[in-house]
């Protein structure tokens, strides 16, 4: 229970942080506001990237529930990887950097199933130095800064699936303007071709000529 809360607190922190830093989480500017409700797959709710995206969606205006509906995004989390590798060593041959990768990618979609983002992996790259003698308090800074990297990642991913999600939108609305347009320019070519047989009937009668 403490761990969940840490948790919590932490990316709550995160968040203020990047907004003091200028990084906004804008609300609805990250998704289009075509998206009242939406699922999580792929992950726990509750784990931390599963916090991470429901925190972003319910700041864009969604309903993050546990069920789909009929008018449900579906939220897939295809990879959520963490490597870790040593940069260098000390005069013992121990590790004291260590470089942490996380791997993240994540695709939308609607409620019938149809694929609307299939977004691609984002890769974040950080080092952080690493001490034996404080091993419990770089244990908490490793667990720290991957959150950092998890908040990031999901953020980063946002802001794409939001692009993308509303040039779907603007696609979708375009065809159907055209399609419109396009019937009714043809709405009545019976009158349309009556029109145009008595302008030629008028063209073809001579005038009066004055004596």
């Amino acid at each position: 229970m403490k761990l969940f809360f840490y948790k919590v607190v932490t990316l709550v922190l995160i968040a203020s942080l990047l907004q003091a830093c200028g990084f906004r989480l804008r609300g609805s500017s990250e998704l289009p506001n075509t998206i009242k409700f939406a699922v999580i797959d792929g992950v726990a709710q509750y784990s931390d990237i599963g916090l991470a995206i429901k925190q972003q969606l319910e700041t864009s205006g969604a309903k993050v529930l546990t069920k789909p509906d009929v008018d449900t995004f579906h939220f897939v989390v295809l990879k959520n990887e963490f490597f870790k590798r040593v940069l260098s060593v000390d005069a013992s041959g121990r590790a004291n950097e260590y470089e942490l990768t996380y791997q993240f990618s994540m695709r939308v979609l609607d409620g019938k199933g149809k694929v609307l983002v299939n977004e691609r992996a984002i890769n974040l790259n950080r080092n952080y130095l690493y001490d034996i003698n404080s091993a419990l308090a770089k244990s908490d800074e490793e667990a720290s800064i991957k959150l950092q990297m998890i908040a990031l990642a999901v953020r980063q991913s946002m802001r794409r699936i939001g692009i993308k999600l509303r040039q779907v939108t603007a696609t979708t609305n375009n065809n159907a303007s055209g399609t419109g347009h396009s019937e009714g320019s043809n709405s009545d070519p019976v009158n349309s071709e009556q029109s145009n047989s008595d302008s030629s009937t008028k063209s073809a009668v001579p005038k009066n000529s004055e004596p």
